[in-house]
């Protein structure tokens, strides 16, 4: 059990606050995996479809640290340490994707981020992805705008699915066959399918207006949780297209615009 709050940590509930406990508890942990590049070959687990790096459990728990020291007593939902799907709490619960794009990491590409998101009663309060090697925060509340490194961002206007891009996943895990078939629908709907590999950044770059949409079939909470409450406050829509157990999910985000059009594509396939 975490120590409960007392007069010294008062229970913090303001959405604002809560930004800035999760701002630099992702920023701490992004920073560890920066700062230890070198050991981008040390993994735990490897296989044909993923990485289980050593610094990904390091960055959960700094980032861990930062925010029990902040709001003692809260919940902790980390991907290094989920176990079987339980019901939000009522009170607040802090949703951890240490390393998002682990293989990237490993392999030297710099498109990989922390996430860091808090939920109260099941909403998400605040939000922040912070991607180290690109130097971008991306960040929201509730009830402010979406920004990148203290700018606003809005989503794209575009309406004609010609003309879009779409950032998808390539889950391989169970069936190869079902993500090429997401990824030749999309293709034959879009301008362009992009498969950049960190699902919490890629969402970013559609609240940004560099892409249009995001998909993927098998996705986890912790992949979601910061980046869906930035893409919706940017002026995107975000949904669940189906709950596999476990935390994962089948995930669409887009402008809104293109909302309808990409999930008659996704649901035909």
């Amino acid at each position: 059990m975490h120590p409960a709050p007392t007069p010294d940590h008062p229970v913090l509930t303001a959405p604002e606050a809560l930004l800035k406990v999760a701002r630099l508890a992702a920023t701490r942990a992004g920073d560890h995996a920066l700062g230890n590049v070198r050991r981008r070959g040390e993994v735990n687990v490897i296989s044909r479809h993923d990485v289980k790096h050593i610094l990904d459990v390091e960055c959960q728990a700094v980032a861990t640290e930062t925010i029990l020291a902040a709001c003692p007593g809260d919940a902790i939902l980390g991907e290094e340490t989920a176990g079987e799907e339980h019901p939000a709490p009522g009170g607040a619960e802090w949703i951890i994707d240490p390393i998002d794009g682990t293989v990237n990491f490993f392999h030297g590409l710099p498109h990989w981020c922390c996430s860091v998101a808090v939920r109260r009663g099941g909403v998400m309060q605040a939000g922040v992805v912070y991607a180290p090697e690109l130097g971008l925060v991306f960040e929201a509340t509730v009830d402010g705008p979406a920004c990148c490194n203290g700018r606003p961002i809005r989503c794209s206007v575009l309406a004609d699915p010609s003309h879009a891009l779409v950032l998808t996943g390539s889950d391989k895990a169970e069936d190869p066959a079902r993500a090429f078939r997401f990824f030749a629908a999309l293709a034959r709907l879009v301008q362009r399918p992009r498969v950049l590999g960190a699902a919490a950044l890629d969402i970013c770059l559609v609240a940004r207006g560099a892409a249009d949409g995001y998909f993927e079939h098998g996705i986890y909470l912790w992949d979601i949780a910061a980046a869906s409450l930035i893409l919706e406050r940017a002026g995107g829509t975000c949904e669940i297209l189906a709950r596999h157990g476990g935390y994962r999910l089948a995930f669409l985000a887009s402008n809104g615009h293109l909302h309808a059009a990409f999930k008659t594509c996704l649901l035909g396939a």
